[in-house]
């Protein structure tokens, strides 16, 4: 087990522990980490987050696992931002998917973990044949010295808050929705590579964003927002998808083209933050189509900017 130690934890030896794969850090989330900490320090214990690397349901199934919403860079920068000191980093295998439950509890949390006090989603469950739950924990705890406690979940509307329903808002393009549910809009970050500089022969440069996942939740082009390593909040169309017009190759691509900005920036790292989907990607015909669609892509996105100051 890898753990990564995102702050100083002083003398405190034992940990306030959640355990969850955390897609996103949504509200729901959120609400957990933040009680966990302030819990944790009351106590006088290291806030720490137990995370599985790869997600179990990409160990099962890869081919049907959900697609992922934040890279494991992501997580870890949203888990210090609240306040989280420790990331464990399970490495899930053979071992661990054939671990029974009982076994999980006393041979990683309290063995290697030395917990004591543990908070998970009222749904939790753990171990071979997902046979653990918050009723196992409890008399587990009561038995290994440990305190459990259930955190309720968080609902938007009617909505229950969840990876899920995150993953749901993106894909049909409501980005507003997707912000409430994630508590801001959401982002990724990735670091500029060398293209095939098409973009810049129809009069649109645009930087290639490599962000190191094979799949993504959102598909089309967008109106967002750039930071780079010199500059904050530059306006921009985003698109992401695979090209129909002028590739074959099945690859997701994340481009940006930055209104009115002229520099290098391959090797930098760029954060993007969708804002609005303009429309779905669109196999054209000819170039000159394609170049018209990109042109009043561009009038509606400066339009927006126009009538949205932030």
């Amino acid at each position: 087990m890898r753990v990564l130690k995102l702050k100083k934890s002083g003398i405190k030896r034992v940990r306030g522990l959640t355990i969850g794969n955390f897609d996103g850090v949504h509200q729901g989330h959120q609400a957990i980490l933040a009680h966990l900490v302030s819990v944790s320090l009351e106590r006088n214990l290291i806030p720490s987050v137990l995370i599985f690397q790869p997600h179990p349901a990409e160990f099962f199934s890869p081919s049907k696992a959900p697609i992922r919403l934040y890279g494991i860079r992501e997580k870890v920068r949203s888990f210090l931002d609240v306040g989280i000191e420790e990331v464990c980093i399970l490495p899930f295998n053979v071992r661990y998917a054939k671990m029974l439950a009982e076994d999980f509890v006393r041979d990683v949390l309290v063995k290697e973990l030395s917990v004591q006090w543990l908070l998970v989603g009222d749904d939790f469950r753990f171990g071979s044949g997902r046979s653990g739950d918050y009723q196992m924990l409890q008399k587990l705890g009561l038995e290994l010295g440990f305190d459990v406690e259930a955190n309720q979940s968080v609902k938007v509307g009617e909505v229950r808050v969840s990876s899920t329903a995150v993953r749901e808002a993106l894909s049909s393009g409501d980005l507003n929705f997707a912000e409430e549910l994630l508590g801001k809009r959401y982002n990724i970050r990735g670091r500029v590579v060398r293209g095939d500089q098409i973009g810049r022969t129809l009069g649109f440069p645009t930087a290639n964003i490599h962000f190191g996942r094979e799949s993504f939740p959102l598909s089309g082009i967008f109106i967002a927002y750039v930071d780079g390593p010199e500059f904050k909040q530059r306006p921009a169309l985003i698109s992401v998808g695979k090209r129909p017009t002028v590739t074959s190759k099945g690859d997701v691509c994340i481009e940006a083209y930055i209104l009115d900005f002229s520099g290098d920036l391959y090797g930098a790292m760029l954060n993007v933050i969708f804002v609005r989907k303009i429309r779905d990607q669109e196999a054209f015909t000819s170039t000159c189509d394609l170049i018209a669609a990109m042109k009043e892509d561009e009038i509606n996105a400066r339009l927006y900017f126009e009538l949205n100051v932030t």
